[in-house]
C-alpha cells in the first residue's frame, strides 16, 4: 500500500515569561497516526545589558532549554538534553541544519534566536522508514510535546552578565501518514544517562544495559558552564565477550573528527559531542541485539574538565523496542 507523508501544523509551546523554569512545558500532538518526527523550531528572545566575557552553549537558545521529549499516554518514550537532541539530529542530516545564535557576547538588545530541532520518532537513514514509524499502543490516550525551560543568562554567556531572555516559544510541525493499519516492526524509545566526572580515570565506567534493541549512542561532555571538549580523551565500547570501539581506547577528537565521513551534519564543528551509529547501512538488521553480548558498557578516559566546578558525560541511548502496537509474532528478519 502507498504511504503519502503528510505535515499538519500542532499547537505551539508558548513558555510564557512569568511561568516558573524547571517545569515542563506541553503541547498535545495528533494521535492516530503513523508518525516520523516532530519538526521543533525553538524562539526566543534575548537582550544584555551588561556584557559577559564570551560565549556558553555556542550562544544556542538551545541552552535556555534543559530537556525535550516526546510523552504517550502518561510514559516518557524520548527524554533528551535539547543540546544532545540537535547534535543527534546533525548526525541524522544530509547537510548541516541552519541557526541563529548569539553573535558575541556584548551589550544588545532584542536579539531573535532561532534553532530547528528534528525530533525523531521513526529510525532515519533508513532504507524502510515505515518499519520504524510511531504508531502508539492506545489511541485513547494522549500524546504530548515537551520542554523544560532554564532561561538563566548563564547558560548562554560567561563571566557576570546581565542578561534576559523572554518570548520563548517553540513551534512544531508533526510529519506523518494515515496508515496506521500498517504496523511498524519496531519504536524508538530514548532514555539518558549522565555520569559524574569527578577525576581523572582512565577507564570510567558507563552502563548501557538494557533489553532493548539499539539504534544508536550519543555521548555529550557538559559542566555547569555548558557544554567542553576536554572530559573525554578516549573511549572503548565493549561487551563481556568483545569490543567494539577499542580495545586500548581510540581518542575521542579522531573518531568526532572521522565521523564527518559518515555524516552530513555539523558534527565537526561540535567536537563535544559523537554519534556511534548502529544502523550504518540503513538496514534494521545491524540494530545492536542485547543478546549479542552482556554488559554492553563504554569505558572513557577522562578527567574533569578544566576550570570548571562540575563535569559530566551524558550518554543518550537510541534504543528501539517491540510493543503491542508494532508487528506481532516473529521479526520478518534477524538482527
Amino acid at each position: 500500500m502507498a504511504s503519502i507523508d503528510r505535515q499538519k501544523v500542532i499547537p505551539s509551546i508558548v513558555v510564557a515569561n512569568t511561568a516558573p523554569d524547571g517545569q515542563r512545558a506541553k503541547t498535545s500532538a495528533e494521535n492516530n497516526k503513523r508518525t516520523e518526527r516532530h519538526n521543533l523550531t525553538v524562539t526566543g528572545q534575548v537582550d544584555v545589558t551588561v556584557a559577559g566575557t564570551g560565549l556558553r552553549n555556542r550562544g544556542s537558545i538551545l541552552a535556555a532549554i534543559t530537556d525535550l521529549g516526546f510523552i504517550d499516554g502518561g510514559a516518557d518514550k524520548v527524554v533528551l538534553d535539547a543540546r544532545l537532541a540537535r547534535f543527534i539530529a546533525e548526525a541524522m542530516s544530509p547537510s548541516a541544519l541552519p541557526a541563529t545564535r548569539l553573535g558575541g557576547p556584548g551589550v544588545q538588545a532584542a536579539t531573535l534566536l532561532r534553532e530547528t530541532v528534528p525530533l525523531w520518532l521513526a529510525s532515519p537513514r533508513s532504507l524502510n522508514l515505515n518499519e520504524s514509524k510511531y504508531v502508539e499502543v492506545n489511541k485513547q490516550l494522549a500524546q504530548e510535546i515537551f520542554v523544560t525551560p532554564l532561561r538563566t543568562a548563564a547558560r548562554l554567556l560567561a563571566g557576570a552578565p546581565t542578561a534576559t531572555i523572554t518570548n520563548l516559544q517553540v513551534s512544531i510541525e508533526q510529519v506523518y501518514d494515515d496508515l496506521v493499519g500498517v504496523p511498524p516492526i519496531l519504536s524508538s524509545y530514548v532514555r539518558q544517562i549522565t555520569q559524574d566526572v569527578s577525576g581523572a580515570n582512565p577507564a570510567l565506567k558507563v552502563d548501557l544495559r538494557g533489553n532493548r534493541f539499539i539504534r544508536g549512542i550519543a555521548i555529550q561532555q557538559d559542566t555547569d558552564a555548558g557544554e567542553v571538549t576536554d572530559i573525554i580523551n578516549g573511549l572503548v565500547l565493549r561487551g563481556d565477550n568483545q569490543a567494539i570501539y577499542g580495545d586500548r581506547a581510540i581518542p575521542f577528537r579522531d573518531l568526532v573528527e572521522h565521523s564527518q565521513e559518515e555524516y552530513g551534519g555539523a558534527v565537526v564543528a561540535q567536537l563535544g559531542y559523537l554519534f556511534i551509529d548502529f544502523q550504518r547501512y540503513g538496514r534494521m538488521v545491524s540494530l545492536w541485539n542485547p543478546n549479542q553480548d552482556t554488559n554492553l558498557r563504554l569505558e572513557l578516559d577522562v578527567q574533569p574538565s578544566v576550570g570548571n566546578t562540575s563535569s559530566k558525560v551524558r550518554v543518550a541511548l537510541w534504543e528501539m523496542e517491540r510493543t503491542a502496537a508494532t508487528l506481532q509474532g516473529d521479526l520478518p528478519y534477524a538482527i
